[in-house]
């Protein structure tokens, strides 16, 4: 699957690329900085997304950056009777992946989140088409 990028101006590669050379702003903000400009980067790459079926038993999910519980427990419902465990952290690129929910409350995770705000919709497709022999 892939993302889009966000859109804000402070997630441009130009305002990155600003912030990465001022030695005035702080080392968190360069770091995202750098981050950001390196997730712009490979945007277009598709990130994989993989499952693992222990025979009807048990479901695994791969799922990239940190995703929220929310996916998890949508994926337990997809699921039904059998146990879906959720494994973050597939690909860090994107970093967290808030639900589209989380980006209108706000908080840290949604503030710092390298991917738009669609992502819910596509990582949700994502986990369907794994799970579409679970039942």
């Amino acid at each position: 699957m892939t993302f889009a990028p966000r859109r804000e101006t402070s997630f441009t590669a130009a305002k990155s690329r600003e912030d990465l050379a001022d030695p005035k702003q702080t080392k968190a903000r360069r770091n995202n900085a750098a981050f950001q400009l390196a997730w712009l980067d490979r945007i277009g790459t598709p990130i994989e997304l993989t499952s693992l079926d222990f025979g009807g038993k048990l479901w695994t999910l791969h799922l990239p950056g940190e995703p929220f519980i929310e996916y998890q427990l949508a994926a337990q419902k997809i699921a039904g009777a059998t146990p879906v465990c959720v494994a973050g952290y597939g690909d860090g690129g994107p970093g967290y992946i808030p639900t589209e929910s989380a980006f209108v409350q706000g908080g840290y995770e949604p503030t710092v989140a390298l991917a738009a705000p669609d992502s819910e919709a596509r990582v949700m497709t994502a986990i369907r088409k794994l799970l579409a022999n679970s039942k």
